[in-house]
C-alpha cells in the first residue's frame, strides 16, 4: 500500500472511532498506517504531508457539520486541524532519524499528542477540544477512568504511545508493545473496577427537571418547567432569553412565570447592547431562590471563537451557593475544556450544571459528538453533570462517565432525574492536571530544537 493511502486509511480510521459511531477500539490502532508511512519517509516535508492528508480525511469526515455553521471557511478549519497532526509525526520522524531508543520514541509520541492537544484546545486563541484523541473512549467506560488521574489530555497520549508501540510491532519489535498493552490492560482493569464500585449514588439526592427547548418563548419554557412541580433544581437552556434595560424586573417576570415551583433555578439569558461595535455581550445563567431572589451569577467563561466575538471571557468562574449545595455552572462551551471546570472544583462545587445551545440546524451528528464530550468532564471532576441543551442531547451524567438518562435530539420536553451532590476531586484535579502543560514544554522544546536543526547549514 502506498504511503498516501496508508494516511488516508489513518484518516478513516480515526473518523471511525469518534462518537457518534460506536468503533472507538479502532482508535488504538489508528494512527499505525500513517506512522508506519511516517517512519518510511526520506524528509520532514512528506512526513508533514502524508499527516496533514489524514488529518483532512479525518476533520472532513467528522466535522462535517461546520459547514452548516461557517460556510465554505469549514475547510479552513479541517486544514488547520490538520496541521496539529502533521506537527506530531514531523517530531516524531525527526527523532526516529536521530536513533532514538524505541521505548523512548513510543513515550515521546504521547507526550507530545498530550502536548499539542493542550495548546491547540487551551493556550493559542482559537481554542477548540473537539477531536482530541481521548474524546473517542467517552463509551468506553472502563478505559475513561485513566482521565480521573491524567486527564482527556493524558489519555490522548496514552492512545498515541500505543499507536506507536502496535507501529513498531509491525518492525518485528515486540517488547515495547508487550509492554505498552501490559499498561493498558492494567489500566483497563484498574478502571473497571474503579467503575463498579464508585458511590455514585451517595451524597444528597437533588431532583433536577432539565428543560430542551429551542423557541426561546417564555410561554414555553415555563409550561415545561411547570411539568416537573417536585423538582429542587430547574435548568433551562443556554440563551433562553434576553435582558434589554434593567436586570430585576426581568427576575420579577421570571419569579411569576415560574410561580408555585419550590425549585431552584439556574436561568441563562444574554444581553445584547443596542451598539455591537462599542458595547460588549453578556452570556450569563442567573441562579435564582424558588422566590426569584438571586443568589448568584456566573458568566460564560469561553466564547466561541468568530461566533461569540464581542463576548468577554469570565477568567474567574466560581460556584454558586444555594440552599441545596454549592453548584457548578458552566456553559455550553465551557465544558469542552478541563480549565474552567478544574477551577470550580478547586473551589467545592458539588455538581456541574450546564445550559447549552446547540441549534437543531446544526444537525444530530454534532449534537451528540458534543453530548459525548460531557463524559470525560465527569470523570475528570468525580461530579455528576446535568446538563439542558436547547434542541438536545440533554443529560444526566454520573462521575465516572455514564449517561443515565438524554432527550435526543429535536423534541422540546423536559427530562427529569435525581443527581447527587459529591464531594469534588480527582488525582487529577489535584495534580494530574500538571502533566498536559509539562508534555507542552517537551513538545516546545522539541519543536525549538527541530527548526535549530533545520537553520544549520549542509556540512
Amino acid at each position: 500500500m502506498t504511503p498516501w493511502l496508508l494516511a488516508a486509511l489513518s484518516g478513516v480510521l480515526l473518523a471511525l472511532s469518534f462518537p457518534p459511531l460506536p468503533f472507538w477500539p479502532l482508535a488504538w490502532i489508528a494512527l499505525v498506517p500513517l506512522l508506519a508511512a511516517v517512519r518510511r519517509c526520506p524528509d520532514m516535508k512528506s512526513a508533514a504531508n502524508l499527516a496533514g492528508l489524514a488529518g483532512l480525511v479525518f476533520y472532513a469526515s467528522s466535522l462535517h457539520w461546520l459547514v452548516k455553521v461557517f460556510g465554505p471557511m469549514a475547510f479552513a478549519f479541517w486544514c488547520l486541524f490538520s496541521l496539529w497532526l502533521a506537527l506530531h509525526a514531523v517530531i516524531l520522524w525527526k527523532l526516529k532519524e536521530r536513533g532514538l531508543a524505541d521505548p523512548a520514541w513510543i513515550a515521546m509520541s504521547g507526550i507530545i499528542m498530550t502536548g499539542v492537544e493542550y495548546f491547540r484546545a487551551e493556550v493559542w486563541w482559537l481554542h477548540c477540544s473537539w477531536l482530541s484523541l481521548g474524546y473517542s473512549q467517552t463509551s468506553a467506560t472502563a478505559v475513561l477512568q485513566t482521565a480521573s488521574l491524567v486527564g482527556l489530555y493524558g489519555l490522548s497520549g496514552l492512545i498515541a504511545s500505543f499507536n506507536a508501540a502496535v507501529c513498531l510491532a509491525l518492525e518485528r519489535r515486540w517488547k515495547p508493545a508487550a509492554a505498552a498493552l501490559a499498561l493498558v490492560v492494567g489500566l483497563a482493569a484498574w478502571g473497571q473496577r474503579r467503575a463498579g464500585s464508585f458511590p455514585a449514588d451517595g451524597g444528597r439526592l437533588v431532583k433536577t427537571a432539565l428543560v430542551q427547548d429551542e423557541s426561546y418563548d417564555l410561554g414555553a419554557l415555563s409550561r415545561l418547567s411547570l411539568a416537573a412541580p417536585d423538582a429542587d433544581l430547574l435548568v433551562w437552556p443556554e440563551y433562553a432569553f434576553t435582558v434589554s434595560g434593567r436586570e430585576e424586573p426581568y427576575r420579577k417576570l421570571l419569579a411569576k412565570k415560574l410561580e408555585g415551583l419550590k425549585a431552584v433555578r439556574v436561568l441563562p439569558g444574554a444581553i445584547f447592547p443596542e451598539d455591537m461595535k462599542r458595547g460588549r455581550e453578556q452570556n450569563f445563567a442567573w441562579v435564582l431562590s424558588p422566590a426569584g431572589e438571586l443568589l448568584g451569577r456566573y458568566d460564560k467563561a469561553h466564547p466561541i471563537p468568530f461566533v461569540e466575538t464581542i463576548l468577554p471571557a469570565n477568567n474567574i468562574p466560581k460556584p454558586v451557593d444555594t440552599p441545596l449545595g454549592r453548584l457548578g455552572v458552566e456553559i455550553c462551551y465551557d465544558l469542552d475544556f478541563e480549565d474552567t471546570t478544574r477551577a470550580l472544583v478547586r473551589q467545592g462545587a458539588q455538581i456541574l450544571i450546564v445550559p447549552d445551545l446547540d441549534p437543531m440546524e446544526w444537525g444530530s451528528w454534532q449534537h451528540r459528538q458534543h453530548s459525548a464530550m460531557s463524559a470525560a468532564r465527569a470523570v475528570e471532576s468525580r461530579l455528576w453533570i446535568a446538563r439542558s441543551a436547547s434542541s438536545g442531547e440533554s443529560q444526566f451524567v454520573d462521575p465516572v462517565g455514564r449517561v443515565r438518562s438524554s432527550l435526543p435530539s429535536g423534541r422540546s420536553a423536559e427530562l427529569t432525574g435525581e443527581p447527587r451532590l459529591l464531594e469534588p476531586g480527582t488525582v487529577y484535579s489535584r495534580g494530574g492536571w500538571l502533566l498536559a502543560p509539562l508534555c507542552l514544554a517537551v513538545a516546545a522544546a522539541l519543536l525549538f530544537w527541530l527548526l535549530k536543526q533545520g537553520r544549520r547549514p549542509a556540512p
